[in-house]
């Protein structure tokens, strides 16, 4: 089945199309800002590339964060937009997901951290066992220095880091786990819309597929307007 993915909770927009047979096609562009006035250009230029159109396409995989809250909500209503539009299957697949199985090293835990404001990271903890990469816990927001305690205390041995959140806080890490913990080259730091068919490839062939209007984006919390708004509606 041909796959239209893409993923628009970090600064890259990512987009690829693939089938059974492997990845078709790929883009990635490096937005901070952006991804709504170039993300149906470059589907387009995705679906160029793979001389196909978008009426060809099967199954629509969108990366469902947690990230940039702006970032997911665009691609959440365009992913669900190109499936109602083509009358096609979607599957949501964590963006924290495809950044741990870029990464992916036997024997290690693998610890994505992506930076959620207000001094946290999103994480979740990995492993990779045969070539699957499997997520041992839940996603959720934490301060670095209390991640790294936690995984000291736990008694991980090898670690590998890899996300945004490394430019400002891999000092931090490092000092708590020394020599347990490796740090990813930036450019495996970010979620490839490959690795999301990768990784939907097993939902696809189950027929495991999202129900449109359920499918949601991973915020893990509300973001600080929503809170402001919460507390003065309490009170």
């Amino acid at each position: 089945m041909l796959v239209l993915s893409f993923d628009t909770s970090s600064p890259v927009l990512t987009i690829a199309v693939g089938d059974e047979a492997g990845i078709i096609s790929e883009i990635d562009l490096w937005l901070p800002r952006g991804h709504m006035a170039k993300l149906i250009p470059t589907v387009s230029g995705v679906l160029d590339q793979s001389h196909l159109n978008i009426q060809d396409i099967e199954v629509v995989v969108i990366g469902s964060g947690p990230g940039s809250y702006t970032g997911l909500r665009i691609g959440m209503v365009m992913a669900r937009t190109f499936a109602q539009m083509l009358e096609v299957p979607i599957i949501g697949i964590p963006s924290l997901d495809a950044i741990a199985h870029r990464n992916a090293k036997d024997k290690s835990l693998i610890c994505p951290v992506i930076d959620a404001k207000r001094g946290e990271v999103y994480t979740a903890f990995y492993k990779a066992d045969n070539g699957k990469v499997n997520r041992l816990t839940e996603i959720r927001a934490i301060t670095p220095d209390e991640l790294a305690n936690v995984l000291l205390i736990e008694g991980y041995g090898n670690i590998v880091f890899a996300g945004d959140s490394l430019k400002l806080y891999s000092d931090i890490i490092a000092s708590v786990l020394g020599d347990k913990a490796e740090f990813a080259p930036e450019e495996n730091w970010w979620p490839k819309a490959s690795d999301l068919i990768l990784l939907a490839r097993p939902r696809i062939l189950a027929g495991d597929f999202d129900e449109l209007y359920q499918l949601t984006p991973i915020y893990v919390r509300l973001s600080q307007a929503e809170e402001m708004w919460e507390k003065r509606h309490r009170g």
